[in-house]
């Protein structure tokens, strides 16, 4: 059988203090890639000096700059496209990865659009960092609510391909949302039960608080339910927001697979309002809750939170409430202000 040509594509921006630790753990992987497109989104600080010293060592190392619109998605998408490879490793500038990184993904995608990894988080200061090492959920279902880190994909580049050229999605989610959503609409990720690339985290005071704020506890769940319920309306028009930017995606796919199919439906009932569309939300997530949370499987646990989830899942758009009522007291502190100035 003809060995697939791999790329791994890297997208970088100011990020010399640990650009070469990352580059080291690429270029002495136990399965070389055959080539590494480093595509930096016009650096200030030394990381395009950096990489032109790796790319004079290493002659499969390939340095370009984003001639695109600026921002995350399209640095990243553009680079994409650059890779010739058959098989594409996504990486983050400041991550490190295992040296068996690449050989052991290889060996697990086979014929698979995606295959994801663990990822665990470290930081510098040894500061807390969450892992969770539970096998994660790869259901379609739960993917158009959460994604898969991009750090951790080796895809193929037919993914690429399946992609619109044009969409609103690259304006609502995040690439590796994007590539992990459509490679589950084709029933067609795998994932390797190891951890194969070690996350960078740096220190925040509210690491912690934000860790132990999404446990499953009970305290958890009732504070969420209460926010929810209070923010419901609020929330509501950017959840809408974000599936009408999946439905736009999935307009564009064309899988002949049961769990396409499911998807659509889920889409369908979160854009539609009203009573009856929401207890046939209800039934859905009851009927699909071994495919629908962070880990697979049954239990009465994950019915009574597939029962709640349509007021719950306010929460993922919390972030957006708060950001839409900052910016509605900013305006009123200014109309106060020209008012002022007035009198």
């Amino acid at each position: 059988m003809e060995k697939k040509r791999i790329s791994v594509v890297m997208c970088t921006y100011n990020g010399e203090l640990f650009l070469r630790e990352q580059l080291d753990t690429l270029v002495t992987q136990t399965l070389l890639p055959d080539e590494i497109i480093i595509q930096d989104d016009h650096s200030t600080d030394g990381t395009l000096a950096i990489l032109k010293e790796y790319a004079a060592r290493y002659p499969f190392i390939r340095v370009c700059l984003n001639d695109g619109e600026r921002g995350v998605n399209s640095n990243f998408f553009g680079a994409l496209r650059k890779a010739t490879g058959d098989l594409i490793a996504i990486c983050d500038q400041d991550d490190l990865w295992e040296s068996s990184k690449l050989e052991l993904q290889a060996a697990a995608i086979g014929d698979h659009l995606l295959c994801s990894c663990f990822s665990q988080p470290f930081s510098e200061d040894g500061s807390f960092a969450s892992f969770d090492s539970r096998h994660p959920n790869t259901s379609l279902i739960r993917l158009l609510f959460a994604s898969l880190p991009g750090h951790t994909m080796l895809i193929n580049r037919k993914l690429i391909d399946l992609l619109p050229a044009d969409n609103i999605i690259y304006g609502i989610s995040l690439y590796d949302a994007i590539l992990g959503m459509t490679a589950a609409a084709f029933d067609s990720i795998v994932f390797v039960d190891k951890v194969l690339v070690h996350q960078r985290r740096y220190a925040r005071a509210a690491t912690y608080t934000e860790f132990s704020g999404s446990l499953p506890t009970v305290g958890n769940a009732f504070r969420i339910l209460r926010w929810s319920l209070c923010n419901y309306t609020k929330a509501k028009p950017h959840l809408q927001r974000y599936f009408r930017g999946r439905q736009a995606l999935f307009r564009e796919l064309h899988p002949d697979t049961q769990i396409y199919r499911e998807g659509c439906r889920l889409i369908g009932l979160q854009l539609t309002n009203g009573p009856i569309a929401y207890i046939r939300l209800t039934c859905f997530f009851i009927r699909h809750r071994s495919r629908l949370f962070q880990t697979p499987g049954g239990g009465i646990v994950k019915w009574l939170r597939a029962l709640l989830y349509p007021i719950m899942q306010m929460y993922n758009y919390r972030l957006w409430v708060k950001r839409k009522q900052k910016e509605k007291n900013q305006q009123v502190s200014l109309g106060d202000a020209a008012k002022n100035v007035k009198q």
